[in-house]
């Protein structure tokens, strides 16, 4: 069975190396000789003026946050309702994305998609890749462990972005910014993983796959156990380490620094559609390899169809495919505008605001004892991480 979260989102070495100073294109003769010596080490172009109260900052983070809130809801509607098939519904997102922007540019609303740097012509695939890939994964990682394991991981994203940005380009944070994340860290984990108070269950049905009904010994359950272990830490690494890449990336690419919001859907959306629907042709479809040699995958697509035709709930899949567009313009415009590691603060401070609206419209019973103070400690490091950026 799928887990749910509320985290569940439609919710994202370049090819052409690391010899030039990523970040930076030379506009002149003396800037490509600057650009070519030697001397020069191939560092990003930071956001030095980084400042949360700039007005598209504050546009894209309450509308951020707003969105992301949103398409939570509208997910676990699509899901709960007979279309349980969250890679099939995120390669929908990107397909609408792709569509909806194309539309914009053939109306001639926004401008015309440049060509890539010639320095960055893989880019685009280069990114788009990593981006969904790291949807992929995350879903992936969101079915196949616990919802308090898939939250530790999307907490780990930040010290990820914080040691890749140390090894691509010797970036080291602040000791004030360190300390800011860490006491946010420390509020969602405590938020986040203890334990709801309820009333126990006096006889509870053992579940498949607790500890006294799965075979742990060096039997044949065993070995699958093993191996299952094995490519659940996979993922789960994968999951966090495709998603911390992509978004710095997405910050530092020159390439993507000139488009704006809606002509970066654009330009990474199809491609990204392409590797989330051959991941849920897998992944929800059940196509193995044995279909496909003994000609068994049309069967396959026809019965999913046919599941999709009578049980999906199309317009709420409609909605969140809307919903999709708006988290990702404004997922963009924060990453690209401010930083991978202010877009993920930002995310967990959206878990917190739900946990804190839920208490206040339908009772604090939710939200006692550590829980609460796991949203004050990470509150507390907000207003910490906000004053370093103010």
């Amino acid at each position: 069975m799928r887990r749910t979260s509320d985290d569940e989102e439609a919710g994202f070495d370049m090819s052409s190396g690391r010899n030039t100073v990523y970040g930076q294109v030379p506009s002149n003769e003396s800037d490509a000789a600057t650009h070519e010596s030697p001397t020069k080490t191939a560092a990003p172009t930071q956001n030095t003026d980084e400042s949360l109260l700039s007005p598209q900052t504050i546009i894209s983070i309450v509308g951020s946050i707003v969105t992301s809130v949103a398409i939570v809801m509208v997910n676990k509607l699509v899901m709960n309702n007979g279309f349980p098939f969250a890679s099939t519904l995120t390669a929908l997102h990107q397909l609408t994305g792709f569509c909806f922007s194309s539309f914009l540019i053939f109306a001639k609303f926004i401008p015309k998609l440049p060509e890539p740097l010639p320095e960055y012509a893989l880019t685009r695939y280069y990114i788009a890749g990593l981006y969904s890939s790291g949807l992929v994964l995350m879903n992936q990682s969101l079915a196949m462990n616990p919802v308090a394991f898939y939250q530790l991981l999307k907490m780990a994203c930040i010290p990820a972005i914080a040691i890749l940005q140390f090894v691509l380009f010797k970036k080291i944070l602040p000791r004030a910014t360190v300390i800011a994340l860490a006491v946010i860290l420390l509020g969602v984990a405590i938020s986040t993983l203890s334990p709801t108070t309820s009333v126990k269950n006096p006889n509870p049905t053992p579940r498949r796959d607790s500890p006294d009904t799965v075979d742990n010994g060096f039997g044949g359950g065993g070995i699958v156990a093993f191996f299952m272990g094995i490519l659940t830490l996979l993922v789960s690494l994968g999951a966090v380490f495709t998603t911390a890449l992509s978004q710095i990336e997405l910050n530092q690419s020159p390439d993507l620094k000139r488009l704006s919001s809606f002509q970066s859907m654009n330009a990474l959306s199809l491609i990204s559609f392409g590797v989330c629907m051959t991941a849920a042709t897998f992944v929800d479809m059940k196509i193995t390899l044995t279909d496909l040699v003994t000609f068994n995958v049309f069967h396959k697509l026809a019965a999913f169809w046919a599941l999709v035709v009578k049980e999906a709930p199309v317009g709420w899949i409609l909605a969140s495919c809307a919903m999709a567009i708006l988290v990702n313009l404004f997922g963009f415009m924060l990453i690209k505008g401010t930083s991978a590691i202010t877009f993920q603060v930002v995310g967990h401070l959206k878990t917190v605001l739900t946990l804190a609206m839920g208490a206040f419209l339908f009772g604090s019973a939710g939200l006692d004892g550590m829980k609460g103070l796991g949203v004050v400690v990470a509150l507390v490091g907000m207003v910490l991480y906000s004053r370093e950026k103010l």
